[in-house]
């Protein structure tokens, strides 16, 4: 074990420990992890003053028969390239009672110790609306169809509007959450949420507020990331609009207080060179870390010379530099995926075009998997050896085929070799068996680094073994 992989062990263990010790674990005591999806709140003068959880009786089917074994990755590894035809994550449920709205969006998934995926997003009739609910479902291993959704997260008329769930590699499972004033529409105020779980998903600590305030700035992005100094940070919508920017809620005591490096500070001018107090550039950003230390963040919204913006900042997110990045920018309907693999390589996931209603608008040149290159739109993954400074593999995300339906803003499209997913909110995980687990807004898609490299010259770069951290 390297010594960075080392710290990281330490630093997530402690993370652990100051978690369940903030929520008050004491199996007997009223803070014992349950399997809580429901709960009562009060507030006052925009602040919410208490979070009463709601024990689940029955318990949702997400909670039901999970194994606590850990599961063998070792098993299904190997360096072969897979990619697997999609299938659907996003499932009617089959339980009476549970909530399923028509719109189905804004996902995040992880993948569990046990051998699991955990999918949530949001249900709902609008997106405005106080009827607007988190729900769940679980992929488990060997299984060919995840199960039924169920209800995953809800305070009774009230919009629960941005969730990311996220697992650091060991025992710990964190969820985030925004949740909006009684009776009030929309995200443009909402209380920030986060609560734990330690047994892969079935009983979580009840909710803390990471912010109780109901404010702009907590509109939660799929995307949260450990540092390898041991920083808690996630992403937020710092405006409800589609320009404007993403804030960033740092913890560097596990989730016992937290501080956004951007609250009043002036709106920065997003353009190339400038530097700005506290905001990523584009909203729905996504951020990593790169190997010296320095954070770099992509956005929607915000173009810079009519690209996707860049973000990069030296001191944990308190001042960023903005330019142009190398790709087209996305626009509504849209998120991208950003996030370093565990070979070492940094992956980005997002589109050609960002008008969803016109797909083929902008297409760009990839190479498939014969080594030819083509002229394709739609959905791209690009990858980069020398921490983004460049990006010799592109390649079209399509499953070549067939008539599809990817929900929520995408709807239906159909699959040809040069036409992939146009739209979507996009979220990943990357299993230790180095599977690359990408959802769409209702699609779940499969594959590895070996298969996006297949036909595909780098030249200079690294491959993906010398790569590694």
């Amino acid at each position: 074990m390297t010594s960075v992989m080392k710290g990281k062990s330490i630093v997530t263990s402690l993370l652990a420990a100051v978690a369940l010790s903030t929520f008050s674990a004491n199996a007997d005591g009223p803070g014992a992890p349950l399997t809580y999806r429901h709960f009562k709140v009060e507030e006052t003068d925009d602040r919410v003053l208490s979070m009463t959880p709601l024990p689940a009786s029955p318990a949702p089917r997400w909670a039901r028969d999970v194994s606590q074994e850990s599961f063998d990755w070792t098993a299904q590894s190997g360096d072969k390239p897979f990619f697997a035809r999609p299938i659907p994550f996003v499932l009617a449920p089959v339980d009476e009672g549970e909530p399923f709205g028509k719109h189905n969006h804004q996902p995040s998934i992880t993948w569990l110790p046990n051998g699991d995926l955990l999918a949530i997003w949001y249900s709902t009739g609008r997106e405005q609306g106080t009827e607007l609910t988190v729900l769940a479902s679980r992929l488990r291993p060997e299984a060919d169809a995840w199960d039924a959704s169920s209800e995953f997260f809800k305070a009774p008329n009230r919009n629960m509007h941005g969730s990311s769930i996220f697992h650091h590699g060991e025992a710990t499972i964190y969820h985030f959450n925004g949740m909006a004033p009684y009776g009030g529409q929309g995200w443009a105020k909402l209380a920030l949420l986060m609560r734990v779980s330690q047994d892969n998903g079935v009983t979580w600590t009840p909710p803390q507020a990471v912010d109780a305030r109901l404010i702009g700035r907590h509109q939660v992005i799929s995307g949260t990331l450990l540092t390898n100094d041991g920083a808690l940070i996630q992403n937020c919508d710092a405006v409800p609009g589609g320009n404007g920017g993403t804030a960033l809620h740092i913890s560097r005591d596990g989730g016992r207080t937290w501080t956004d490096p951007g609250e009043g500070k002036p709106k920065p001018e997003f353009t190339q060179g400038a530097t700005g107090e506290g905001t990523i550039a584009g909203i729905h950003a996504k951020v990593i870390e790169l190997k010296d230390g320095r954070l770099l963040a992509f956005g929607r919204g915000d173009s810079i010379n009519g690209h996707m913006p860049m973000s990069l900042s030296a001191d944990l997110g308190k001042t960023w530099t903005y330019k142009a990045s190398p790709f087209p920018p996305i626009g509504g309907g849209q998120r991208l995926v950003w996030r370093r693999l565990e070979e070492g390589a940094l992956l980005l996931v997002s589109f050609t075009s960002g008008n969803r209603a016109k797909p083929d608008s902008v297409n760009m040149t990839f190479t498939d998997q014969k080594g030819e290159e083509l002229t394709g739109h739609g959905m791209f993954a690009a990858v980069s050896f020398d921490e983004g400074e460049t990006w010799p593999l592109r390649k079209l995300l399509t499953p070549g085929a067939g008539d599809w339906n990817g929900g929520a803003w995408t709807q239906e499209f159909t699959a040809t070799p040069t036409r992939a997913e146009h739209a979507g909110y996009l979220a990943a995980t990357q299993t230790p068996d180095n599977v690359i687990h990408l959802i769409s807004s209702r699609l779940h898609y499969r594959f590895n680094l070996p298969w996006l490299l297949e036909g595909v010259s780098y030249g200079d770069a690294k491959p993906a073994k010398e790569a590694q951290r």
